[in-house]
């Protein structure tokens, strides 16, 4: 859909004043986001920060799936020598810690998550920080358009429309 509405709006842009006098030329230039984030220190200390955090819930999930695995075990060992009741009370802290266990990681690393949110959290102000960046290059330069190749569908273009580096050094400025 997205490659769809990008050949559709390039013909348009293209093919589409054949019949009208065009005023000026139109200008169009690129950026490379990957590039400009890796040459960011505010994303990369925001991605260390978040990997960070990763690593502590990564070892919280670690020790609960041991205490899981230890209940399992102790379970399936004793099991034979347990009354009913007492079975079943230890089934039932077996089957709720694993469920903790699940709850925790879909809290953490599922959709809307604890680590998505941070991510958020941690990447909004920078983000902001470069599109304005790329906005004010932009404007000043008379750009009528500005793709993302790391994004887009951009197959070839001149490295003379790159104006990624003017947008890294705009931010090293600040």
């Amino acid at each position: 859909m997205r490659r769809t509405s990008f050949a559709l709006l390039f013909c348009l842009i293209l093919f589409g004043t054949g019949g009208m006098t065009v005023a000026k030329e139109l200008r169009i230039a690129y950026v490379d986001s990957d590039k400009i984030l890796e040459a960011n220190d505010d994303y990369k200390q925001a991605k260390q920060k978040l990997q960070e955090e990763e690593r502590q819930y990564m070892t919280q999930a670690s020790t609960m799936e041991g205490n899981v695995k230890q209940m399992a075990d102790e379970l399936k060992a004793q099991s034979l020598m347990l009354s009913d009741d007492a079975r079943k009370e230890r089934e039932q802290r077996y089957t709720d810690k694993a469920t903790e266990l699940e709850k925790f990681r879909k809290d953490t690393w599922g959709e809307g998550g604890k680590l998505y949110t941070r991510n958020l959290e941690l990447s909004k102000p920078i983000l902001d920080k470069i599109n304005t960046a790329i906005q004010k290059i932009s404007k000043d330069s008379g750009y009528d358009f500005v793709f993302d190749a790391a994004s887009s569908n951009i197959v070839y273009a001149l490295p003379d429309y790159d104006i990624t580096d003017r947008v890294i050094e705009s931010l090293k400025k600040e």
